[in-house]
């Protein structure tokens, strides 16, 4: 052992592994048994280098490469000769009953002819690649998995699950819904939107025709992955939740153990990326920073989306991967519905000072879900540029737009935490309809100029400029390459300076001075006079011939106020379960406000709360009880009273799957008082379709597509609930429960609990005896799903029954056999009286009494004494001789049972 372990190492060492491979040493041949393989076990690292084609992930590190299809004349370097092992699941054990299990091959008929070969008759083909089998765990490790035609092996199961729900979705805080209400064009049609992960799943009902093929997508699966995708642009055919912010949008999908740059050509026309994941906290510029950044340069119409990481609690400059460490993607933390960050959403700054992240947005769940709210709002706003523009919105304007429009949380101004504030999705998409934006490029030592003109009633100006800097060297310890300086004069010529921080005390405010590190600056101004305002931009130092450069700008209006949630598209609570604040924009100051909600246009108005601070932007409302109806609310400050728009309240009506058998699917929902009558729709292609109405609340459907149920009330449709699943048939056939027991001594009990009750004509209760059956019990009038049998006159010993459910169609579904011991006028039922050797003696008594069991030899001699504490005892026949016995057992009133049993 100690020199197959030394060896391993020395092998580890000879490839250039920086992780122990001790848990994968099962899968490596000895070095006696060491030629020419088809299989290789290698670094992921290796693998890729070479361009070998990798079989099989064993984890971040390692991997199983194929040796097929290599040229004969190039050996293969740095990889070791392994064994079969690797192809079993890591699940995998020994059993002797026959298992399903699912084999790959990229040979199905070669597959197929060895299978036959070993008399597996038993086999169903699921597609090109994977063939279905049931076989005992001895024939797998001996035979199966030896096969050339045997790429892997898997045990899975092939029932439904939950859909991949953003539990955590919430886009009234990143004003995604009011979005939708100004913009109902935005849907991301013809954008196509790449998440560099693993493989999402293209059956999700979610992302159905979603799918662009990429020769660089991952062969893995996974539900983040495919969380990613819904969040960006899933369709929400499985519920609210599952609804992306651009719906439309067609995703491409890259493996992200490429950790580097993709090259563009393989990105099918995507110019949007998100990169929902990390590594570890790294704070330096390296080869990937400068590889994201180098290519953001060259392609300028191209965004790379970060997360910034779940670090946070570590504190300051807690941003995972040095990729993120790039001067021209965004990297985006993630806040809760009161736009607080959580508190493990990783900070910044930069190792070199830079502000990081640039943005939040909504997640209590990690910094994966903000990014993919951020790279699909990114993506409405770059198909709202094109249809305006009919030219693409670049990376750098983009940033300005998001960074300027975002709203400032925290410390006033840029800070670590936050970095520029919560993105805003309708203000972003105003911004480009108002053409709030100015573009331009300039060369060392130049001035541009630019001027804007503010009305009298004007507050909180903002200006932003950004610009794609060159890749700075690996190792730099100062990432900024051209120097660009921001610098605005009001009308009376007073100098403005951007925002800075000091990154030794990163918990300090921003104060104004001159930026020598970032690639953003920001100015704002919270009370400018009217009047000419001048944007200069100045070269302070451009290495290239010129550097582009884009702003984007706002202002307010004072004394001001506009509904954020709810709008007239919205539903409260937002996805019919969680309570989300109210929020709105508003300019007042110092000056309170009076909440009220009125459910019926606007007749009579109840007040929920009054003394409102209305600089807080939000009011969390609970209401006292669930309720269903067309609702508006309104601000009332000083006696003007702002209303929202009609808004929809409803909830989530809880379908449940109550059947599902014999080709039929019944499901069921909550009756809210306020709601008559329910609109169901069912899956069709890739979209959910009205099918029918109905005021019950149950449904039944034959076609075993996915359904979905929304109540219906004032005229209009509430939330739609979640979407029923797809269930294998006959996995949910009526019974839920049967039970059959002694009874008032002298007779047996038959109980039963069904699903439903659909279509039923009559239940009867089967009594079998050897092999003779007999109807002792009917049932016709049925109202409940509830029910008993009783046979009055049980046999002694062993009572067998089943419970047959008779359909309006004549079908017969059984329930299982039901089996229960009437022991008559005998004390206890000792059973089998005919038994193996260290087999097991079953006792059962009539009632509840402590007893001694003796069991003598046929000569007499005691061999086994032993206490009878319950109602059920075991006796273990430890050691015991063939022959006769006879048992006795007194109860503790004195009471006796004798009998014999029979050893062999």
């Amino acid at each position: 052992m100690k020199t197959s372990i030394t060896f391993l190492l020395f092998m580890i060492t000879t490839i250039g592994l920086s992780q122990s491979s001790e848990k994968w040493k099962q899968y490596l041949k000895k070095e006696n048994d060491r030629k020419f393989e088809k299989y290789y076990f290698t670094s992921l690292e290796n693998a890729h280098h070479h361009k070998y084609e990798v079989v099989k992930k064993l984890d971040s590190t390692f991997c199983i490469i194929l040796n097929e299809n290599l040229p004969s004349h190039k050996p293969l370097e740095k990889v070791l000769a392994v064994n079969n092992l690797w192809k079993l699941p890591s699940n995998f054990s020994d059993h002797k009953e026959n298992q399903s299990y699912i084999i790959a091959t990229d040979t199905l008929q070669a597959l197929l002819t060895d299978l036959k070969s070993m008399n597996i008759s038993d086999i169903k083909i699921l597609n090109n690649h994977l063939i279905s089998i049931k076989s005992d765990s001895k024939k797998i490790t001996d035979d199966i998995i030896a096969l050339n035609s045997v790429s892997s092996i898997s045990q899975e199961s092939l029932q439904p699950i939950g859909e991949s729900k953003i539990t955590d979705q919430n886009f009234t805080i990143n004003s995604i819904n009011k979005a939708y209400s100004h913009f109902p064009l935005l849907t991301g049609e013809n954008q196509i939107v790449a998440i560099k992960d693993d493989f999402f799943d293209v059956n999700d009902i979610d992302l159905l025709n979603k799918h662009i093929p990429s020769t660089t997508e991952s062969g893995v699966v996974s539900s983040h992955a495919t969380a990613m995708a819904t969040i960006v642009s899933g369709l929400g055919n499985s519920s609210a939740l599952g609804k992306g912010v651009a719906p439309k949008a067609k995703v491409q999908s890259s493996d992200f153990l490429n950790i580097y740059p993709d090259e563009v050509a393989t990105l099918q026309g995507a110019v949007t990326q998100n990169h929902s994941y990390g590594t570890v906290i790294e704070n330096f510029y390296g080869s990937l920073a400068n590889a994201y950044d180098a290519q953001l340069f060259l392609n300028t119409d191209l965004t790379h989306c970060f997360s910034s990481g779940n670090s946070g609690l570590q504190g300051y400059q807690s941003i995972t991967g040095n990729f993120k460490q790039s001067k021209n993607s965004i990297v985006v933390g993630c806040i809760d519905q009161n736009e607080i960050i959580m508190p493990f959403s990783s900070k910044g700054p930069a190792y070199d000072g830079r502000i990081k992240p640039e943005l939040v947005a909504f997640s209590t769940q990690g910094t994966s879900n903000s990014t993919a709210v951020a790279t699909g709002i990114i993506t409405l706003m770059k198909q709202h540029y094109q249809t305006i523009y009919n030219t693409s919105l670049t990376n750098a304007l983009t940033k300005a737009i998001l960074i300027n429009s975002a709203k400032d949380l925290g410390n006033p101004g840029p800070d670590f935490t936050y970095g520029y504030g919560n993105i805003d999705a309708d203000k972003s998409l105003k911004t480009i309809s108002e053409n709030s934006i100015i573009v331009g490029n300039l060369t060392s030592g130049e001035t541009d100029s630019h001027h804007i003109t503010l009305p009298a009633n004007a507050k909180n100006l903002k200006i932003t400029v950004v610009w794609n800097d060159l890749p700075a060297a690996i190792n730099s310890n100062i990432s900024l390459v051209n120097d660009l300086d921001l610098v605005v004069i009001s009308a009376d010529n007073t100098s403005f300076l951007p925002w800075i921080l000091n990154p030794d005390a990163p918990q300090q405010p921003a104060v104004r001075g001159k930026d020598k590190i970032n690639t953003i600056e920001q100015v704002t101004i919270e009370n400018p006079a009217s009047g000419s305002y001048t944007i200069n931009v100045t070269g302070f130092y451009v290495s290239n011939t010129s550097q582009e450069y884009s702003i984007a700008y706002e202002y307010e209006l004072e004394n001001q106020f506009e509904w954020n949630y709810p709008v007239n598209s919205d539903n409260f609570p937002y996805d019919g379960k969680t309570i989300s604040p109210f929020k709105w924009n508003s300019s007042f100051s110092g000056i309170p406000g009076e909440l009220s909600i009125s459910y019926n246009n606007g007749q009579t108005w109840e007040i929920i709360a009054d003394g409102i601070n209305l600089e807080t932007e939000q009011f969390t409302y609970t209401p006292a009880a669930q309720k269903f109806s067309k609702a508006q609310l309104k601000m009332t400050i000083e006696n003007t009273g702002y209303i929202s728009d009609s808004f929809t309240i409803s909830y989530d009506i809880n379908i449940s799957t109550s059947l599902v058998c014999d080709g039929t699917t019944e499901i069921n929902w909550d009756k809210p008082a306020d709601v008559a009558s329910f609109n169901i729709y069912q899956l069709t292609g890739d979209q959910l379709e009205f099918k029918e109405q109905t005021s019950s609340t149950t449904y039944a459907y034959t076609d075993g597509k996915i359904h979905t149920v929304i109540p219906v009330f004032d005229n209009s449709e509430g939330i739609k609930s979640e979407s029923t699943l797809q269930y294998a048939q006959n996995s949910n056939c009526y019974f839920e429960l049967t039970l059959a027991e002694v009874y008032e001594e002298n007779k047996v009990k038959i109980d039963a609990s069904l699903f439903s009750l659909y279509n039923i004509k009559k239940i009867e209760l089967v009594k079998i005896s050897n092999t003779t059956e007999a109807v002792i019990g009917t049932i016709t009038d049925i109202h409940s799903k509830t029910f008993s049998f009783i046979d009055a006159a049980p046999t002694k010993g062993s009572n067998k029954y089943k419970i047959n459910i008779i359909l309006e169609n004549n079908t017969v579904i059984s329930s299982l056999l039901l089996d229960t011991n009437y022991l008559g006028n005998d004390l206890f039922f000792v059973h089998p009286t005919l038994l193996g050797k260290n087999e097991e003696l079953n006792i059962e008594a009539k009632k509840e009494e402590n007893a001694i069991f003796y069991l003598y030899s046929i000569s007499g001699q005691n061999t086994i004494t032993s206490p009878l504490l319950s109602k059920t005892s075991n006796i273990k026949l430890k050691n015991t001789a063939s022959g006769i016995y006879i048992y006795k057992i007194i109860t503790s009133s004195g009471e006796i049972q004798t009998g014999k049993i029979a050893v062999f």
